[in-house]
């Protein structure tokens, strides 16, 4: 097993208010909803079990699972870390939202950065992180299409 990393830094201003997007981002049944590729989201107080669905990388697929410690700045901002106690978990997350209102709406940064164990030849490190990239993109792109979706 050896460690690969990929992040993804993604912004927009979106036409809905601070409120609507505090809502849809500190409910865990809604995320889970809206965020392809993810199967569960089990908060327990700041403690979120995150369990995905088959993620491909590579010729592989893979069910990660992680456990993020969550620290809400109330509709500022969402910033996440791996629960270090979980050293069990093959797959780390840490990451921040953060909304700012705007005229017509709000801007919405989102910056994640993803560390997975997985069972490839260092080596291979480009391939493994690309592949980790894109599935990152689309996991973003879909969440953004149904967080419209959703709040229209």
């Amino acid at each position: 097993m050896n460690s690969f990393s990929a992040r993804n830094v993604s912004e927009e201003t979106v036409p809905y208010d601070v409120d609507a997007l505090w809502e849809v981002l500190t409910d865990a049944k809604t995320l889970q909803k809206l965020t392809p590729l993810v199967h569960r989201i089990t908060p327990d107080g700041d403690r979120w079990l995150w369990e995905m669905t088959s993620v491909p990388v590579l010729n592989q697929k893979f069910k990660p699972v992680f456990t993020a410690l969550m620290d809400f700045d109330p509709k500022k901002g969402i910033s996440y870390s791996h629960d270090s106690a979980r050293s069990d978990e093959l797959v780390a997350v840490d990451g921040i939202y953060t909304l700012t209102p705007v005229d017509g709406g709000t801007h919405l940064s989102i910056d994640i950065d993803i560390t997975a164990r997985l069972p490839f030849p260092k080596i291979m490190g480009p391939a493994v992180r690309t592949a980790m990239t894109v599935v990152m993109t689309q996991m973003g792109n879909g969440f953004a299409r149904n967080l419209d979706k959703h709040l229209r």
